[in-house]
């Protein structure tokens, strides 16, 4: 069961809630790495569940985390979150209580996100 009480003291990481832009290039596609920062937000950060998947004769890691923040409208599962380097796919957005109070967000770690950089952010902090 989820908390409906918001600690404000637990809300200690920096993270961007990012969106696509999408906007399309010269061939008519659009980019995966042209996004928008939706907002900068203090968060809590919960890992949830890991698991390791034999994909195309590789392990391919899969972690589950719980991002708490305070309540923002517009948030999507079509956007990401960046935090220190890593990004993460919003899966779904829950507003507990409906009271506007806070928002819980289901996400997924990108596979190796540590590794991935995108030259417009510059430090994901």
């Amino acid at each position: 069961m989820l908390s409906t009480r918001l600690q404000a003291g637990r809300l200690r990481h920096r993270i961007d809630i990012v969106a696509p832009t999408n906007a399309q290039d010269s061939t008519g596609g659009t980019s995966i790495t042209d996004n928008t920062v939706y907002a900068n937000v203090w968060a809590a950060i919960e890992a949830v569940t890991t698991k390791d998947n034999l994909a195309v004769a590789s392990f391919v890691s899969q972690t589950t985390h719980k991002i708490t923040v305070r309540y923002l409208p517009g948030v999507t599962s079509a956007m990401q979150i960046w935090f220190k380097g890593r990004q993460f796919q919003i899966v779904g957005v829950l507003n507990p209580d409906e009271r506007t109070k806070m928002l819980v967000i289901l996400a997924l770690e990108i596979n190796d996100s540590t590794q991935q950089k995108t030259a417009q952010s510059g430090d994901l902090s």
